[in-house]
C-alpha cells in the first residue's frame, strides 16, 4: 500500500484541505472495486455508497465525512467543499461488522462531476471521538462545507483513517 500521507500531499489534500493526513487507509469498495488512494474511478461505479471498513477501537465512536473540494471545478471551486456524505456517531461495532450505521446527517450523494470540469478529488475521512457522542446537526446544504472547520468545531482532531479517489465526467 502506498504511504497515505505521501498520497494526500501529492494530491494537495494536505495541508490545503486538512492539516494532517489520516494515520491509516480507510478500506473502500465501490461495487466490488477496491479503492487505492488517488485511483481513478468511473462515476457509473459510484452510484451507491461504498462498503468500507476499519479495524476500530471497540470503545470508540466515529464520524465519516465525504467531500468534493473541486466543485464546480478544481480551477473554480465556487461551491467547494461539496458535502457528499456525513454519518455521525458510528458505533465501533458497526465498523467491525461492516454495517453502515450511525446518524446519517447527510445521505450519500453519488459523485456527478459536471461536463468540462476536469478531474475531481473525492475525499472520505473517518474521525474518532473516543467514547463520546457528538451532536452534529443536519447541514442546511451540501455546498460550501468545510471539513477542517467541522473537525475543529466538534473537537475531532485529525482523521484516523481516510481515502480518496479521482472521478470526472465521461461525457
Amino acid at each position: 500500500m502506498a504511504d497515505i500521507a505521501a498520497k494526500f500531499a501529492e494530491h494537495e489534500i494536505t495541508p490545503k484541505i486538512i492539516p494532517n493526513a489520516p494515520a491509516k487507509k480507510l478500506d473502500l469498495n465501490f461495487e466490488g472495486i477496491p479503492v487505492e488512494p488517488g485511483a481513478t474511478l468511473s462515476p457509473r461505479n459510484l452510484r451507491f455508497a461504498p462498503k468500507w471498513g476499519f479495524s476500530a477501537d471497540p470503545e470508540s465512536i466515529y464520524t465519516l465525512v465525504m467531500i468534493d473540494p473541486d466543485n464546480l471545478s478544481r480551477e473554480k471551486p465556487t461551491v467547494a467543499e461539496w458535502l457528499h456524505w456525513l454519518v455521525a456517531n458510528i458505533p465501533a461495532s458497526n465498523l467491525i461488522e461492516g454495517i453502515n450505521g450511525g446518524q446519517h446527517q447527510q445521505a450519500y450523494g453519488s459523485p456527478g462531476p459536471g461536463p468540462r470540469t476536469g478531474p475531481h478529488r473525492y475525499i472520505i475521512l473517518l474521525f474518532e471521538h473516543a467514547g463520546r457522542r457528538v451532536n452534529v446537526p443536519k447541514p442546511a446544504q451540501r455546498a460550501k462545507f468545510n471539513v477542517k472547520q467541522f473537525a475543529e468545531k466538534f473537537n475531532l482532531g485529525d482523521p484516523v483513517a481516510g481515502n480518496f479517489f479521482i472521478a470526472q465526467n465521461e461525457g
